[in-house]
């Protein structure tokens, strides 16, 4: 995952239609990006409708851009979220309901932390395609620190049940992004 860009599960065709001036291919982007560009801008407002007006503001910059997108290596998505990011920095800097403070608008400048925000974006949607339980065992594990032993008493299940339960869980996740990135390939 962190070796290589995160995959955008969309063929190029609508990217490159779109560049071209096709409104209907902009459209199945919009489509397909909108929950990752409302989650990113919902993150960094406490209001849904704060949250949507960012969204909004973000697709219109890009629509407004999409003929001078250039693929430099780095993912459609990634470029989505630049333009989301500096988008809730603007609002933050006019002092609206987008409250940050300097360390967190700079984090927001940061090519790393947006790597790293898309690709827990793009790990979470492969999470929650898991069985309950095996999603549930990953939250407790990984998510909130707990111990073998009280996931199992949590779970009502024993420590070896709860590890077996695991590495399922993390085969099925490695499965996942094996076949995701071998159809992009």
């Amino acid at each position: 995952m962190g070796s290589g860009p995160v995959r955008d599960d969309i063929s190029p065709d609508p990217l490159q239609r779109a560049r071209g001036g096709d409104r209907e291919a902009f459209g199945r982007l919009y489509d397909h990006y909108l929950p990752r560009v409302y989650a990113f801008c919902r993150r960094h407002v406490e209001r849904r409708e704060d949250a949507e007006d960012l969204t909004a503001q973000t697709f219109e910059k890009a629509l407004a851009a999409i003929d001078r997108y250039e693929d430099r290596g780095s993912s459609f998505s990634s470029w989505l979220i630049r333009i989301a990011a500096n988008t809730v920095v603007d609002r933050a800097r006019r002092g609206s309901e987008v409250r940050l403070t300097e360390e967190e608008i700079e984090r927001l400048g940061d090519e790393g932390f947006l790597r790293a925000w898309e690709e827990a974006y793009w790990l979470r949607g492969h999470i929650v395609a898991l069985p309950d339980d095996q999603r549930e065992v990953i939250r407790q594990r990984f998510f909130e620190d707990k111990a073998f032993k009280d996931v199992a008493v949590e779970m009502g299940r024993s420590e070896g049940a709860v590890k077996q339960l695991l590495r399922r869980a993390l085969a099925g996740l490695a499965h996942r992004m094996r076949r995701e990135m071998d159809n992009h390939e």
